[in-house]
């Protein structure tokens, strides 16, 4: 079966948000350049650098001259034509875009309903990060890695056959959330 894109909002046990996704930390450019929310994942779940640190990549943009570059948020310093990015913490590669929360409001479908997904996305379709598998803070488990091996991380997955693959957030106030699937966006 074909992938299918469609926008879902299932609760997902006692969740208090029933799926309501935060607004965007940002005024609406395009490209990204005034976004200042807190996705620090890139598009293929790698972790981005610090914009203050010159390991594993050298950097052009300095923290000190674009004062938006904090922690290792995605960021668009230069104004790139694409969307938000950052360098990331793997050594063979040097920056990859990141999702703009809003430019992931779908969850990708196909005929498994991502229940074999075991890629290193740990970001939901509104920013937030994901809580690992193998703790109980800040939301209680019913999931556990003990009985789904492939529950690893703070990795999205999709242990319950919900319509796209999702995770508990580190929100207090958002129980959980779809996941944005690179693999269909």
């Amino acid at each position: 079966m074909a992938n299918v894109y469609t926008s879902v909002a299932i609760p997902h046990f006692s969740s208090s948000s029933n799926g309501h996704t935060s607004p965007v930390p940002s005024t609406g450019e395009p490209d990204g350049s005034d976004y200042r929310g807190n996705v620090s994942v890139t598009v293929s779940g790698k972790t981005c650098q610090r914009w203050d640190v010159e390991y594993p990549h050298t950097r052009l943009y300095w923290p000190e001259k674009f004062p938006q570059l904090v922690e290792n948020y995605c960021r668009n310093p230069d104004g790139d034509e694409g969307t938000i990015w950052c360098y990331t913490t793997d050594p063979d590669t040097r920056w990859e875009y990141c999702t703009l929360p809003g430019q992931c409001s779908f969850v990708c479908m196909s005929s498994t309903s991502a229940s074999d997904y075991r890629g290193n996305v740990s970001v939901t379709i509104s920013g937030e990060t994901c809580q690992r598998w193998d703790v109980d803070s800040p939301h209680t488990r019913i999931y556990l890695p003990e009985k789904y091996p492939e529950l690893v991380e703070n990795y999205c997955r999709n242990p319950d056959g919900e319509p796209g693959q999702w995770c508990y957030t580190t929100d207090p106030n958002k129980r959980w959330e779809f996941c944005c699937n690179a693999a269909c966006a």
